[in-house]
């Protein structure tokens, strides 16, 4: 029989004692039986699906040099929850020659025609969406700068908005603290304290 790969997850133990996770497997088999599918499942309990490190999930994927035909899942929102992460999934499995399917979600078959189409045009939406998104955060920024706004803390600040007393950096220095450490000493980050040392090292 041919070989696919079922992935289920549910994202919480209440999800799981419920009978999720068993749910989603009954809905695969149900599909891959139709297709005479051998299907090897990869079981996640209580994860998010926030992001893509899932135990279960990355060992799927450590795991498709037995050359699965096609990952099913249930749903997509079982197998990622954000279009950008499951694009690049897909892209990664359609390299590996790799199918995928969601069982209830009408059209995501990417070993169809149709299904390879609907993603390829979710993939345009979500890169117009980036677009417009960098277009407006330049534009802001470009608009509060013309209004005299600065952008980040200043170099020679601290966290509570002081100056940075150079000569206790240099006296800090000298008594052998390293750079993180007085910066830690005096409630800044530790580029302001090394553009001190630098420019001391320089001058002397």
């Amino acid at each position: 029989m041919t070989l696919v790969f079922g992935y289920v997850r549910a994202s919480t133990l209440e999800e799981v004692k419920q009978g999720s996770n068993e749910r989603q497997k009954a809905e695969i088999l149900k599909y891959a039986k139709a297709k005479g599918y051998d299907v090897e499942f990869f079981e996640d309990k209580a994860k998010s699906g926030k992001n893509t490190q899932r135990p279960e999930f990355e060992r799927m994927l450590k795991s498709l040099g037995k050359r699965p035909k096609v990952i099913i899942v249930s749903k997509i929102d079982r197998f990622a929850r954000s279009l950008s992460d499951l694009l690049k999934t897909l892209e990664f499995l359609e390299q590996n020659g790799i199918g995928f399917v969601s069982v209830n979600d009408s059209g995501i078959d990417t070993t169809t025609p149709n299904g390879r189409l609907l993603l390829q045009i979710l993939g345009a939406f979500a890169e117009f969406e980036r677009n417009m998104i960098n277009y407006r955060t330049k534009a802001g920024r470009e608009q509060a700068i013309s209004k005299g706004i600065k952008f980040g803390r200043p170099s020679l600040k601290t966290k509570n908005g002081y100056f940075i007393d150079r000569r206790r950096v240099l006296e800090l220095r000298n008594r052998g603290l390293s750079a993180r450490a007085i910066a830690k000493a005096l409630g800044c980050s530790i580029t302001p304290v090394l553009k001190i040392i630098k420019e001391e090292s320089g001058s002397s």
